[in-house]
Order: C-alpha cells, then sequence, then structure tokens
C-alpha cells in the first residue's frame, strides 16, 4: 500500500509539477568520558564513538568507500557537505568529538576543562600525538588556527561571544587557554569543529594555507589522523594507514574512496563488491539486505538529523502569518513518513526543532497539527488559495524527491500549486543560504518554500538550531525574542534554566510557522559481511574514528 501510494504520488507530480528538474575537568578515560554538568559548554559538531588505542591485527584488506564527487582540494579548511566530511574524516583529527551520549571522545586532546564561571576552556593537547611526517603537533598550531580565522573573517572565531572578543593564552605546548567575554555554552561546539592546520609546514602563514590547492592535491600531504594520501586519480583517491599514528595502527591499511553514482547504480556496485557498504534509505532496501544476512551485515544509529521545511522570508510571495499558519496545517507528517520512508526504522515523525539526542529536547512539545478543512478555510480567505510557489530541494539527500512530491501532493488540496526544483548540493547550498552563508548573494529571493536537515544534532545547547533562531543575521525570519531566547538558552550556566528556556523558545519559534519539523532519521547501513565494526563510530558523517573497522578476508 505505501508502495503503491509513493508511485501514485509521484505519477501525479510528473503530471502536474514543472518539477525544475566549581571548575571540572573531562579527561580521556576508557574511551567514551562522560561530560560534566559543568562542561555543558555544548559540544560536537563532528562526533565520534572512539576506539580506543586500537593496535594493528592481521587484517591487511582494502576498505573501498562509496563518493559521490571528487573534491576540487582535500585542504583541511575547505569544509563543505557531508560527502566532503566523509571523505577527509580518515586524515584529519579533531580535538575532541562530542558522542552520541552527550559526552567527549578525546583525539588531539587529551583533556577538556571548563572554569566555575563558565569563562576559560582550558584544553590540553596529547603529547604523543605527531603530524605524519613526524612533527609534534602543539599549540603552535592551535595558534596558526586562530591566526588563519584572523586572515580569512577578521576575528578569531574560538574567542568571540555575540561579536564581542575574548582572548586566547597559550600556556605551553601542549596547553592553550580560550578566554571568552561571557560564559557560552556552545563554545564546546565550536572548539569540537577545530581542524589544526600544521604550522611547521606555511612557516605560520595564513595566506600561504589559503593558497595550499595544489599541495592538498598532492599525494602525501601532512595529515594529523590515521592516514595518509598516496594516490589521487580522476575519479578516486587511496588513503594508506600511518604506522605511526599516536591512537594506534589501524586494521584496515587502504581506504579508497571512489565515485559511484547515486541509486541504482551505487547499489549494483554494492552487490558486486565495488564498494564495502552503502546506506540505506527505503524500506525494500531494507527488507531486501536484512533477509540476506549470510551475506550482509545491518547497522542502525540515529542520524541526529532533523529533516524540515523551510518557508523563506525573502521568497517572491512574501507569504503572510496566516499563509504560513495555512501551509503548516495542510501537511500530514503520517503520510510523508509512509510514502517517503515506509518504515519507523528509517525515520520517525519530529515533534520539535530539537533532536532527541540533543539534552533541551522535550517529547512533550506540541507538533503542529494537521487539519485540511481548517487550512483550506484559511488558505482562501488569507489569499493563498491559487498562488504558485517555488519549491528547492538537495537532491543529493536521501528521501528528499519523495518528501517533495507528498509534500506537493498535500498543498494541492488547498489550492496551492508547487514548482518543484531539485538540484545538487553545489547547486542548492548557495541557493537556500543566500541570505546567511552566502551573504546575500541574490538567490534569496528566488525560492518561497525549501526543505533541508539539520545534522549531528546532539549534545547540550541548541546546537545547528541555534543558527536559524537567533536571528544574527536575519537571514530565516525570526523575531526578536525568538533570538533573545536562543542566546539566552546558550549562555546559562544553569542546566534545569536551560530546558525551561528551550521549552519557552520551541513555542515562540514554533508559533511563527517558518520552521516545520518533519522527520528524525535513522542511518541504516548495510556492509558486506566481512566488514565490521562500522558502528564502533556511531556518528554522522561517517565514520568519526576508523579504528574500529575491520575487512578480513
Amino acid at each position: 500500500m505505501k508502495k503503491r501510494l509513493l508511485a501514485l504520488l509521484m505519477a501525479a507530480a510528473m503530471m502536474m509539477a514543472t518539477a525544475a528538474c566549581g571548575s571540572e575537568t573531562t579527561t580521556a578515560e576508557n574511551n567514551t568520558t562522560s561530560t560534566t554538568e559543568q562542561t555543558t559548554e555544548e559540544g560536537g559538531s563532528e562526533e565520534a564513538a572512539s576506539t580506543e588505542e586500537s593496535t594493528s591485527t592481521e587484517s591487511n584488506d582494502t576498505f573501498t568507500v562509496a563518493i559521490s564527487y571528487m573534491p576540487d582540494s582535500l585542504s583541511p579548511q575547505t569544509g563543505g557537505s557531508d560527502d566532503y566530511t566523509s571523505m577527509t574524516r580518515p586524515l584529519f583529527d579533531h580535538l575532541f568529538l562530542e558522542n552520541i551520549e552527550g559526552g567527549l571522545d578525546y583525539y588531539l586532546a587529551d583533556s577538556l576543562e571548563v572554569s566555575d564561571d563558565g569563562l576559560t576552556y582550558t584544553v590540553h593537547l596529547r603529547e604523543d600525538a605527531t603530524w605524519s611526517d613526524g612533527t609534534p603537533i602543539t599549540t603552535a598550531d592551535v595558534q596558526f588556527v586562530a591566526d588563519y580565522s584572523v586572515y580569512r573573517y577578521g576575528y578569531n572565531r574560538y574567542i568571540r561571544v555575540n561579536g564581542v572578543d575574548g582572548s586566547m593564552n597559550i600556556v605551553d605546548d601542549h596547553t592553550v587557554q580560550f578566554i571568552l567575554p561571557e560564559p557560552y555554552n556552545y563554545e564546546r561546539v565550536i572548539l569540537a569543529g577545530m581542524t589544526l592546520y600544521p604550522s611547521h609546514v606555511f612557516d605560520g602563514d595564513p595566506e600561504a594555507l589559503d593558497n595550499a590547492t595544489t599541495y592538498y592535491n598532492t599525494p602525501g600531504f601532512v595529515t594529523s589522523g590515521p592516514y595518509t594520501v598516496t594516490e589521487i586519480n580522476e575519479d578516486s583517491f587511496v588513503c594508506t594507514a600511518r604506522d605511526d599514528y599516536y591512537r594506534g595502527t589501524p586494521q584496515v591499511k587502504t581506504v579508497v574512496m571512489k565515485v559511484i553514482g547515486s541509486g541504482s547504480t551505487r547499489e549494483i556496485a554494492f552487490e558486486n563488491g565495488e564498494i564495502d557498504y552503502m546506506r540505506l534509505t527505503t524500506a525494500d532496501q531494507l527488507e531486501k539486505y536484512s533477509a540476506q544476512s549470510d551475506k550482509y551485515n545491518i547497522y542502525s544509529f540515529p542520524e541526529a538529523r532533523l529533516n524540515y521545511l523551510q518557508v523563506n522570508p525573502f521568497g517572491p510571495a512574501n507569504l503572510t502569518d496566516e499563509q504560513r499558519q495555512a501551509l503548516f496545517m495542510a501537511i500530514n507528517p503520517d503520510e510523508i513518513l509512509a510514502a517517503a520512508f515506509g518504515s519507523d526504522e528509517l525515520a520517525t515523525k519530529a515533534n520539535s526543532l530539537l533532536t532527541p539526542e540533543i539534552s533541551l529536547y522535550n517529547p512533550d512539545t506540541e507538533a503542529y497539527t494537521y487539519d485540511l478543512e481548517g487550512a483550506q478555510a484559511l488558505a482562501e480567505s488569507s489569499g493563498l488559495s491559487g498562488m504558485t510557489l517555488t519549491y528547492i530541494y538537495n537532491a543529493d539527500r536521501p528521501n528528499m524527491d519523495a518528501v517533495a512530491v507528498v509534500i506537493q501532493q498535500q498543498l494541492a488540496q488547498i489550492g496551492v500549486n508547487l514548482s518543484i526544483e531539485g538540484m545538487d548540493s553545489s547547486s542548492f547550498f548557495p541557493r537556500f543560504f543566500a541570505a546567511s552563508s552566502y551573504g546575500f548573494n541574490g538567490q534569496e529571493t528566488t525560492w518561497d518554500l525549501g526543505t533541508n536537515g539539520w545534522d549531528s544534532m546532539r549534545g547540550s545547547t541548541l546546537n545547528q538550531a541555534y543558527s536559524y533562531l537567533n536571528q544574527a543575521d536575519d537571514a530565516w525570519g525570526m523575531t526578536e525574542a525568538c533570538g533573545e531566547l536562543a542566546l539566552a538558552v546558550n549562555t546559562t550556566t544553569d542546566e534545569a534554566e536551560a530546558k525551561q528556556l528551550a521549552d519557552e523558545l520551541m513555542d515562540v519559534a514554533m508559533d511563527q510557522y517558518r520552521i516545520y519539523p518533519l522527520t528524525y532519521t535513522n542511518y541504516v547501513l548495510v556492509s558486506q559481511k566481512n566488514v565490521t565494526g562500522l558502528d564502533s563510530s556511531p556518528i554522522v558523517p561517517e565514520f568519526a574514528d576508523y579504528l574500529g573497522i575491520s575487512v578480513n578476508g
């Protein structure tokens, strides 16, 4: 029935749409370290469940990973899509990452201490960590990251809070303090997102790093992670395990990142053994591979992602409060789940702008109510009925196409025509984030509705939701009151107060009918039978820690 529903919706869409196409310290102990209440200063822009100091085994096989594209550069400061993060996971370690329990998994750092007043974050680097050329990793590299931030953005982003700069104090070769102008729980997220750059390679010159495209496109460039790049081809690159990696030698000696198409192309490649794992995004796939447990392994963990529908405040329709409310009343989330995902093992219905993996999440937050008759009446009285709206989505993201089709059909019931435009990540992001990350590049006026996902939404602060709700760049149409509450959540040092403020924030934000929380997704993987340990690091984008992965035979 679910398959029929989606097929009918897809067929109808093709006919009607113009789808353009006190001071407390956390230390690295026993692999996963729970964070104390005093260090609730948010963490985890990229997170990992650490596999502590693995030692080499006889496994000497190759682990082949499908990627969607070849990057222009493998430079650590490039950043970008989830794909890019996954590609560079084996190459560059972070100081620490926030795990799914809200604790810290340590990598280049071995402790984080937060002062009683919440102002000073003291990071201690591991004294045995080295770059792949044997040079010790020290606070000179931390200073280089700070200098690059000043060069690139005009300020040190690791010590700035709400436009006010703090200070950074290099205590010794392995200890650095980040001193903030006011308490800011989100600092842990910022520090977790720090990727160190090798100061000795660039003589501490940020401009040289910025112009290092050739360096990072040449095999053998310096890395801090468990692998180095030993081969770069037109459609792939090869990573080889370091035998001097400070956390131990990886069991898998070679990782190949290879461009493979999406959808059926990738599935065929997997079944032919060309790649070692892939993500499952449909109920049919899950049923198919689960039934072949003699050939495949299934892994599942929360993606900590909120998929949502965004109303663009700069869109050509310039929708009113009542028109936005009518849109949200017409959305049936149960139908979206059934048609686009088909199984609650792949996704569940969202009720909040926070995910269950965030400690501030409240399962009792009141979700939007589906009311078709009320939506039809309000659409008619508000002038929404009869309008054509432009809807964009990232076609590289799983299930987004099916979600778009279902929403198109639902809004058609209140007289709204959706012109759907699916595009790849390189086209979608400059358009969807035109008013924020791209500084009002002109594309902010080209769409009305869009679907996207906030990932890595775990920890003890608002995480990615903060950048939308705090109204710092006026990009998402939220009110000043919403921004003030978001700031209050992320600056209080009292956990109970933070939860109370977060509840108030959800009420205020949801009342604005700007962001509709659609689904919480699970990350479900299928691997070849001889591949194990993919759940040793249950963090998305995968795999934050390669030491637990093994390929046998």
